[in-house]
């Protein structure tokens, strides 16, 4: 499996290299593998419009389905340089280590972090993936997706609460009161002994594409400190939301959430 991603791989490669459209031939030339190996990776990538064929000169070429690919990976990007110094800074002014996060799939994936002064950490993956609904810093985000994707969450990734009705209400009730406050706190819930403090981060499209905040240990974060992180966190979340050309509406949520 792994090796044939590998040949697929080297073939958009090459594809993506060549300033022409390229032949089977060419292509089994540049690649070494056999022609009817490259022919049938060619058929897959042109089953999706990963790649395309002109039918009468029966050449190949890159296809526009990777254009969102790569558009992606651009927004991510941006979202990463934006963020960095907005992190550096909450990072200053709380002295603990923060997060940047954003969706993959169900889960909330690190995709920035910044390492505070304190010896004594809480260890948060870099890349790790984690339940949007655990966590302040993944659920501040999740409360701000759409009424459709929290129902589809919900259905497919916690089936258990279709039998148990008023653990759903409870947790669509946390992510109201989210909702409400602009961020959101945990205490313990995947990491024991820990606070998490998260707000989201809104795009030009009034979308919630990704939550920054914090994580410290319960001894550093007593009732006077989670205040004043949760206002740090939440004016921060709003200074990378700017960078990204959020406006901010009469209640500060995207319309697909009210």
């Amino acid at each position: 499996m792994v090796q044939s991603l590998v040949r697929a791989m080297e073939i958009l490669e090459h594809l993506r290299q060549s300033d022409k459209s390229c032949s089977l031939a060419e292509l089994t030339r540049k690649t070494g593998l056999p022609s009817s190996t490259v022919h049938r990776i060619l058929q897959t990538f042109c089953s999706t419009n990963y790649v395309v064929r002109d039918p009468k000169t029966h050449l190949y070429r890159l296809g526009t389905a990777l254009i969102p690919l790569g558009m992606a990976a651009t927004r991510r990007l941006k979202l990463r340089d934006s963020a960095l110094p907005v992190l550096k800074n909450l990072m200053r002014m709380t002295e603990e280590d923060v997060f940047l996060i954003i969706i993959s799939g169900y889960q909330g994936i690190v995709l920035e972090k910044v390492e505070g002064p304190n010896p004594l950490k809480v260890v948060e993956r870099f890349g790790g993936e984690v339940d949007l609904h655990c966590g302040g810093i993944r659920r501040s985000l999740f409360a701000y997706q759409p009424d459709s994707f929290i129902e589809s969450y919900i259905r497919h990734h916690l089936p258990h609460m279709a039998e148990h009705p008023e653990e759903k209400e409870t947790l669509l009730r946390n992510l109201s009161r989210i909702r409400e406050e602009g961020v959101a706190v945990s205490r313990g819930e995947y990491i024991p002994h820990a606070v998490g403090i998260g707000a989201p981060v809104f795009d030009m499209n009034d979308k919630a594409i990704a939550s920054i905040g914090l994580i410290a240990p319960q001894s550093r974060t007593p009732p006077e400190q989670v205040k004043r992180f949760k206002e740090l966190v939440k004016q921060h979340a709003e200074q990378l939301s700017a960078l990204l050309g959020y406006v901010r509406n009469n209640k500060g949520i995207s319309e697909e959430c009210k």
